[in-house]
């Protein structure tokens, strides 16, 4: 059998043809598994983003539990440093209350010109301030007495405002 030469000619185009169709499905194939291995990674890569934004959600939970942790803490800690304050102050009480007495004076005048504050303040201030600490019992007229004999001793100076006595602390 012997083919003339127009139907090999014809036969070689047709192979011809079919190889380069078949090459081109193979490209085309090529193409195909590239796409499904990217799709592939986006997948992965999806599941991993997803995993990551859980993992984010519980830091951020947990942060917020921090958080409160720290405000309670600061909380505590401002309650603990109001407290020392106010023990500080005592303690300057008690070592006012304690301290041996100052020249020419007794020991509770002593006491309470130590315990007054500085500056210049009426009798019923000075009064309610001495009793704040702890004086409960020592009466308006007791304390006025005792910040007169304070001023004849030179360490109070008063001075009359409108029907007030105003009293300034001297520093000795």
């Amino acid at each position: 059998m012997f083919l003339k030469d127009s139907e090999k000619e014809e036969l070689r185009r047709l192979v011809k043809a079919c190889m380069l169709e078949i090459s081109k499905l193979e490209l085309e194939l090529e193409r195909c598994k590239k796409r499904k291995d990217e799709s592939e990674k986006l997948e992965k890569l999806e599941e991993e983003l997803a995993t990551k934004e859980e993992h984010i959600k519980e830091l951020e939970k947990l942060l917020k539990e921090k958080d409160k942790v720290i405000e309670n803490l600061n909380k505590i800690l401002s309650e603990k440093e109001s407290q020392i304050e106010e023990l500080e102050k005592i303690k300057g009480y008690f070592d006012k209350l304690t301290a041996k007495p100052k020249k020419n004076l007794t020991s509770f005048q002593s006491q309470i010109y130590r315990l007054l504050p500085e500056g210049k303040a009426t009798t019923e201030k000075l009064h309610s301030f001495i009793k704040n600490i702890g004086f409960k019992d020592l009466k308006y007229e007791n304390m006025l007495q005792i910040l007169r004999n304070l001023e004849r001793k030179g360490y109070f100076r008063s001075y009359n405002r409108d029907d007030d006595i105003i009293w300034e602390k001297i520093e000795k």
